[in-house]
């Protein structure tokens, strides 16, 4: 096993049970305790993990939510590979429905430039709405609702009730953490309630997630997509517990 594939399970490992002992990640994974030990050292580097004495412990906070510039600079080519596989399931004439996540940014850009016709985009995101002000071949309609300026998104009580209102074709969405046994989640309520009124407001739903959303779970709960767009399959996570009728697109290594 390589050493990039074998720290990205222990993150995943940590990420799932909070906290974890090197003897136990070294069994788990058939390698030297010291091997193990300069993984977690490289990994508290990076601040994918906090180092402890004897393991290592998660290194997120369930309420802390990442702010719009850290997301917008973090993994970018990832996201565009899972931008490209969602582009590929809108269909021309399709009217759907977005928020403001990094990954669904880059999905917009794609609807901006690419050959998709007529269609009709509502979403909570000013990047989205400011993304497409030149796009030609489709209608914008921004959500009403209370200005949180700081992650460039409109929510609150009089949003979702205007989405709740509408009937969409499909949605797309991002999400903070996936778990097998708590679900789908974010760290703040008023995102979470967006998030879940999208998913039920589609025909079809959309979650863009990266592999290193998995394993986490945050403070609010959001309603289940019916399709998780990710970028690899984890030997570490049962996507099966997700739902029996989840589907899950993966985009090519």
């Amino acid at each position: 096993m390589f050493a990039e594939e074998r720290q990205e399970r222990i993150v995943n490992i940590v990420n799932q049970r909070r906290t974890v002992k090197v003897s136990e990640l070294s069994n788990e994974l058939e390698t030297s305790e010291a091997t193990i030990r300069r993984d977690l050292e490289e990994l508290q580097k990076q601040k994918r993990i906090i180092r402890t004495h004897g393991g290592a412990m998660s290194a997120y906070l369930v309420g802390k939510a990442v702010t719009v510039s850290e997301l917008m600079t973090k993994d970018a080519e990832l996201k565009r590979r899972l931008a490209q596989l969602a582009y590929e399931q809108i269909d021309d004439y399709d009217t759907i429905l977005v928020d403001t996540s990094s990954t669904v940014n880059e999905l917009i850009q794609l609807v901006a430039s690419g050959p998709k016709q007529n269609l009709r985009v509502i979403t909570t995101s000013l990047m989205a709405v400011k993304a497409l002000e030149r796009c030609s071949n489709c209608a914008v309609q921004i959500v009403g609702g209370d200005m949180n300026y700081e992650h460039q998104t409109i929510e609150g009580s009089v949003a979702c009730r205007m989405i709740r209102d509408i009937r969409v074709d499909k949605c797309f969405i991002g999400i903070n953490g996936i778990d097998e046994t708590y679900g789908f989640s974010t760290p703040r309520y008023a995102d979470a309630d967006i998030k879940s009124c999208m998913v039920e407001s589609a025909n079809c739903s959309y979650v863009l997630a990266d592999h290193s959303k998995l394993g986490k779970t945050y403070l609010a709960k959001v309603t289940p997509p019916d399709c998780l767009i990710t970028d690899r399959c984890s030997n570490d996570f049962s996507y099966d517990l997700l739902g029996d009728n989840m589907e899950v697109l993966f985009v090519t290594p």
